[in-house]
């Protein structure tokens, strides 16, 4: 693997599908499943699309490291990271991965060298039976590719968008999450952090981090007393 491809691939220790929620029967709960069975079912497309803090770039992640302890061959590109780079020197050999996700799709419109380069990339994954997982903002047929050859292919996988999170959600992934840490949340204290915190999804996890620690540290229960001792709300 070169240095440029070893510096792009950087996930997230956390960034599992243990810890990601998604309610039953939603769509992201229908996207987590085709990317969990893709590793026996070698989806060879997977388009997901949506606003920043809706859950994707974690799943992007998720689905990398659950190809890597099944004992497969992956690379993450975040393409905003690495766009400014030569595409055919970037991309090349990547088909022989088990795995390529691209992060952030909407980077490369309108660059044709990178169009072109992706449109190649795809056919010789799918020619081999791997697997590409993609992210966007918009729909394949909105994201303005100028190569319609590309925009075909990417319209042809399977499309899942994830919409932004509603707040009864967010409670949700404030307790989940806050389980994976440890600690307890009532729907109390969790409506009360997300009444007076920042409501950005990454921001929330961030302040539950913080909480679970001085908890800890304090060996005190999660209270709302508690919560504004910590944030000085």
């Amino acid at each position: 693997m070169s240095d440029q491809l070893s510096l792009a691939l950087s996930l997230r220790d956390e960034a599992t599908f243990a810890n990601f929620y998604a309610a039953p029967g939603s769509v992201r709960a229908q996207a987590t499943a085709a990317l969990v069975a893709s590793v026996d079912t070698r989806e060879p497309l997977v388009y997901l699309w949506g606003g920043c803090g809706t859950g994707i770039s974690h799943v992007l992640q998720a689905t990398c490291h659950h190809y890597l302890q099944a004992g497969l061959t992956v690379q993450y590109l975040p393409l905003e990271d690495v766009a400014g780079f030569d595409p055919d020197s970037l991309l090349a050999g990547l088909e022989l991965q088990s795995l390529v996700c691209l992060e952030g799709l909407e980077h490369i419109v309108g660059n044709k060298p990178w169009e072109r380069g992706l449109f190649g990339l795809f056919n010789k994954l799918r020619d081999r039976g791997n697997s590409l997982v993609v992210s966007a903002v918009k729909p394949p047929r909105e994201l303005g590719l100028e190569l319609a050859d590309l925009q075909s292919r990417l319209s042809c996988g399977l499309t899942c968008h994830f919409a932004p999170y509603s707040d009864g959600d967010k409670l949700a992934i404030i307790r989940f999450r806050g389980g994976r840490l440890g600690i307890e949340l009532s729907e109390e204290v969790a409506a009360f952090i997300l009444s007076r915190g920042d409501r950005n999804m990454d921001n929330l996890i961030t302040s539950l981090r913080r909480l679970d620690s001085a908890a800890l540290k304090a060996q005190r229960r999660v209270t709302i007393p508690f919560v504004k001792e910590v944030f000085g709300w």
